[in-house]
């Protein structure tokens, strides 16, 4: 095996995820670290359990959590390497926890009036990065989109004659059109109306100077005005604070407690919600719930309804 073995094999294994539709920005990044490392401290050696382990050893104080989480990239990684190479071995499960799903803020209305009136006070010459901020969180609520998906869209993407947005290419390089309903549309087209002479392929949510927002850019934003949700006589964040991203579950949350409490069929609908957010499967937006105090009331009053014969009386 000659120098540089290891790289090949992890620029060949991106590629073909990335021919299947994955994204793979930070596990791309990770692997290129660990393929340069091996190429230079043990060139053509095979990928072995041994290898993986002297790479996660030169991180200096790293945490359980994030040596884990090297672990599973390297991991995933050696189910190829195995195929590519028959020297390697497929790396075991079982060094700690790094996955699972993290507890989402779900948002109340009254927040979002909050974070959205912090937002608009965000530091901006020429306005751009402040009004592009609220307007997309108010985006991001009404339709979950994700963040990634809000940063990209253009001002050809949205069709006024419709009132619906296109997002193309988006994870799994799935493409789809997301309806508004009036009230986001006529934010949309306030927000639109705002931007001086921006034509169709120009940022629907540019920052100061007309470059477009990025995720990492809307983050930030986020970390400046987040502190107003905290909980009165709360100084720091006791749990994972909150992030864009929780707007996606928000919406899907918010919508189904919707439907309960006025009647919908939620089995009936669910597969509609589904196709809206973009997903490929109904269990991927039931991943979403969050189980709030109203939808657990809900619940239990329904429970109750059965369990008692569906009268209320005992």
């Amino acid at each position: 095996m000659a120098v540089g073995r290891m790289s090949e094999l992890v620029d060949g294994y991106v590629e073909y995820k990335r021919s299947r539709g994955f994204k793979i920005r930070i596990e791309a990044y990770t692997l290129r670290r660990f393929a340069s490392w091996a190429d230079g401290a043990h060139p053509g050696e095979p990928l072995t359990t041994e290898l993986a382990l002297g790479w996660i050893g030169t991180f200096d104080g790293v945490t359980d959590w994030y040596g884990a989480r090297l672990w599973e990239t390297v991991r995933t990684f050696s189910r190829w390497a195995y195929v590519e190479d028959a020297r390697s071995v497929m790396l075991p499960k079982g060094r700690g926890t790094c996955h699972g799903r993290g507890k989402p803020y779900i948002y109340e209305d009254h927040e979002m009036a909050t974070l959205m009136a912090g937002l608009s006070g965000l530091h901006s010459p020429d306005g751009l990065r402040a009004r592009s901020a609220v307007a997309m969180c108010g985006l991001m609520r009404a339709c979950g989109l994700r963040p990634s998906e809000c940063c990209r869209l253009t001002v050809g993407d949205y069709d006024a004659r419709t009132a619906t947005l296109s997002v193309t290419a988006t994870k799994f390089n799935r493409s789809r059109l997301v309806p508004l309903s009036d009230g986001a549309a006529a934010r949309v087209e306030s927000h639109l109306s705002s931007l001086t002479g921006a034509r169709d392929g120009a940022p629907m949510f540019p920052r100061t100077g007309g470059s477009p927002f990025n995720v990492r850019g809307l983050e930030y934003a986020w970390q400046l005005v987040r502190d107003a949700l905290l909980p009165d006589g709360e100084t720091a964040w006791s749990r994972r604070p909150p992030r864009p991203y929780d707007l996606r579950h928000t919406m899907i949350t918010k919508t189904l407690e919707g439907w309960l409490a006025t009647g919908v069929d939620v089995d009936a609908m669910m597969p509609r919600l589904s196709a809206y957010v973009g997903h490929r499967k109904v269990q991927d937006t039931y991943w979403y719930l969050s189980a709030t105090d109203a939808l657990l009331g809900t619940a239990s009053d329904m429970f109750a309804s059965y369990a008692l014969g569906g009268d209320g009386n005992e």
